[in-house]
C-alpha cells in the first residue's frame, strides 16, 4: 500500500518536486511553466529593463522614470535600495535577472549580485542578461545556511518568500535571509500569504536571528504603505504602522 501510495505521488509530482510539495510551483519546471510566460505577460504591460530614462535623484531620494512603464512592485524595490545606499545588494531568487541587471544600470558604484535555486533559472539568465551572469550563485535559500553563500549589506525578495510553502520552508529562508544581511532585508511579497512580521518577531525571540535587534519600516509608492522594510538599527524610512496597510495583507492566506 505504502509503495502504490508513494508511486503515484511520484507520477502526479514529478521527480524534483518531493522538496517542495507544498508550494506554489514545482521549482524544477518553474522557469517552462510560469515564469517564462508570466515575463511575456508582464512585457506587454510594463518595461521590465530600464534605461537612461531611470535615475535616482539623491536629493530627493526619489526614482524617476520618464516615460518608462515600470510595475509599481518593481519601482518601491528600486527606489527603496537608492534610499538606503547600502554598498553591497544580494537578491534571492533572482530569476531571469532583470532587477539584477536593473539595479546594475541605476546603482553602478553599488556590488549587486543574487541567487537561484533552479538551474533552469540561471541558464535562462545566462542568455538574458549574459553580463550578470558571473554575479549569480545556485542557490537553494530554504536548505540549511551555507559559508559559502555570499553575503551584503541588503538583502531582498521580489514575490519570491510568498511562494514557499512546504512545512517551515519560509521561517528556514527568512532565517538564512537576516544571516547573509548585514543591514536591511526587504520583502516585496504578499503579504497575506504569510504573516511576515509575527514570523520574524517569533524568530528573533527564538533566537534564530543573528541580528542584536530588529526594526520594522514600510517603503511607500503613491504616498501608501507598499514594502516591508527590516533594518537592523533604526533608518530613515517611515516606522511601519500597521501591517494590514500593506498590499493583500487583509487577504490572509495562512
Amino acid at each position: 500500500m505504502i509503495t502504490v501510495i508513494k508511486k503515484r505521488f511520484h507520477q502526479w509530482a514529478g521527480p524534483g518536486r518531493k522538496r517542495f510539495f507544498n508550494d506554489d510551483f514545482n521549482w524544477e519546471t518553474y522557469t517552462r511553466d510560469k515564469y517564462g510566460p508570466q515575463q511575456v505577460m508582464l512585457d506587454r504591460d510594463y518595461d521590465l529593463r530600464v534605461d537612461e530614462r531611470a535615475t535616482f535623484d539623491p536629493l530627493t531620494k526619489r526614482l524617476n522614470t520618464g516615460t518608462l512603464r515600470l510595475h509599481p512592485n518593481f519601482h518601491t524595490v528600486y527606489e527603496t535600495i537608492g534610499r538606503l545606499a547600502p554598498a553591497s545588494v544580494y537578491e534571492i531568487g533572482c530569476g531571469g535577472g532583470d532587477h539584477m541587471h536593473n539595479l546594475s544600470r541605476l546603482y553602478p558604484h553599488m556590488t549587486i549580485q543574487g541567487g537561484d535555486r533552479s538551474t533552469s533559472q540561471i541558464e535562462f539568465l545566462r542568455e538574458r542578461n549574459p553580463d550578470i551572469a558571473e554575479f549569480v550563485q545556485q542557490q537553494d535559500i530554504t536548505m540549511p545556511f551555507s559559508s559559502h553563500w555570499r553575503t551584503a549589506e541588503l538583502v531582498y525578495s521580489q514575490a519570491v518568500i510568498m511562494h514557499i510553502k512546504t512545512a517551515v520552508s519560509h521561517l528556514v529562508a527568512l532565517s538564512n535571509m537576516f544571516r547573509l544581511a548585514q543591514r536591511y532585508v526587504v520583502l516585496m511579497e504578499n503579504y497575506g500569504c504569510h504573516p511576515f512580521v509575527d514570523d520574524i518577531k517569533q524568530l528573533h525571540q527564538g533566537g534564530h536571528l543573528t541580528w542584536e535587534n530588529v526594526h520594522f519600516h514600510e517603503a511607500h509608492f503613491d504616498g501608501r504603505p507598499y514594502c516591508l522594510v527590516v533594518s537592523r538599527e533604526p533608518c530613515d524610512l517611515p516606522v511601519l504602522q500597521d501591517y494590514f496597510a500593506l498590499p493583500h495583507a487583509t487577504k490572509i492566506r495562512y
